[in-house]
């Protein structure tokens, strides 16, 4: 492994998503861990956002229309720290 996934925090919150969204959570964490952001930008399924306003600084993936993953890249010590696993509210 070269990358370091942290979602200890969220394991019950990933654990009742649906099965198709466990999935792709483990598809990610697998990319992640072995790839890191390079892996992540070049894997089209993911919808990698920079996200920005109150989260400026942070990146999102979606696991499905409904549920996404917002992380935190720390490049220097190459890890990935999950900040919330959830379904994903759409401001119109």
């Amino acid at each position: 492994m070269n990358w370091e996934v942290i979602d200890y925090k969220h394991k019950k919150i990933i654990n009742k998503l649906p099965v198709q969204c466990k999935k792709k959570y483990s598809v990610f964490r697998y990319i992640a861990e072995y790839s890191g952001l390079v892996g992540l930008k070049s894997s089209p399924g993911f919808k990698l956002e920079i996200l920005k306003g109150k989260l400026t600084g942070l990146y999102s993936i979606r696991l499905n229309i409904a549920y996404r993953v917002i992380f935190e890249i720390q490049e220097k010590i190459r890890v990935i720290d999950v900040i919330e696993v959830s379904k994903h509210e759409y401001n119109q």
